[in-house]
């Protein structure tokens, strides 16, 4: 069973936090007092850190320095309202950071911790994971088979967009049909229905058609990349993408 460290000030939060997880992991809670996080990590040695800053005016910067700086694999959450988890909006450019605004269901904390940790369990067909006040923003659905690659692009434009997820061609296309995404970051390389089959599957759908599909590869040889451009995407980038040229590119997608 995976091992998360619950952070956070011991109010009634935390407690629905750890009975939402429980079941599913083995969860160890901490006050948030620097020390006492830094005593607890070496013991723990958890998968995975949330830390809650939900009713507390601040959690100290320096938990997150000590995460960042001694514990750069172990991946955290930052779950509270949008002003709350904003006070640490530098350490969300990081892939080891990710944050997630309430209010939330147990099934999307669930989905998020199982990708984090990469642990086996009920992943949810592309659960949405946005803030309250970006209900009109654009929709980007993400698939790839890879938590990581998932944690990281994610993390590069939940700020902007609203933003699902899926871990194969399979679940995407279901998702696709159900909330119809503005645009599509879709993974090549998949076990299963890998991204060719998944995107001539959209082009055949008379309903999805027309959604601009970008292709991520990870293989950067000539013939790759002529295969990949010879189903004509609206664009390929190579993984890991570069933040910013990823963010110009889908704005001008879908002004256009």
């Amino acid at each position: 069973m995976k091992k998360i460290l619950l952070v956070g000030k011991l109010n009634r939060t935390v407690q629905e936090l750890y009975e939402s997880l429980s079941r599913r992991f083995q969860v160890q809670i901490s006050a948030e007092d620097l020390g006492i996080v830094r005593g607890m990590m070496p013991i723990v040695k958890p998968d995975m850190v949330l830390v809650s800053v939900m009713e507390l005016e601040d959690v100290e910067k320096a938990v997150f320095d000590l995460l960042d700086e001694s514990y750069r694999d172990t991946p955290v959450l930052v779950v509270g309202t949008g002003e709350g988890c904003g006070k640490y909006q530098t350490y969300y450019e990081r892939d080891q950071f990710t944050k997630l605004i309430r209010p939330i269901s147990k099934e999307q904390l669930l989905n998020v911790c199982y990708q984090l940790t990469e642990s086996k369990g009920t992943i949810l067909e592309a659960e949405d994971i946005m803030s309250e006040d970006k209900n009109e923003a654009k929709r980007i659905l993400i698939v790839d088979d890879s938590p990581v690659t998932l944690r990281s692009i994610k993390a590069m434009l939940d700020n902007t967009y609203q933003v699902s997820v899926a871990t194969s061609g399979e679940q995407a296309l279901k998702s696709i049909s159900k909330k119809h995404p503005d645009l599509i970051l879709l993974d090549y390389e998949m076990p299963g229905l890998d991204g060719r089959e998944t995107f001539e599957k959209i082009r055949e759908d008379e309903l999805i058609c027309d959604i601009p599909v970008i292709f991520l590869t990870g293989v950067a040889d000539k013939d790759n990349i002529a295969a990949v451009l010879k189903l004509n995407p609206a664009g390929y980038f190579l993984k890991p993408p570069e933040r910013e040229k990823l963010l110009t590119t889908i704005a001008d997608m879908l002004k256009g």
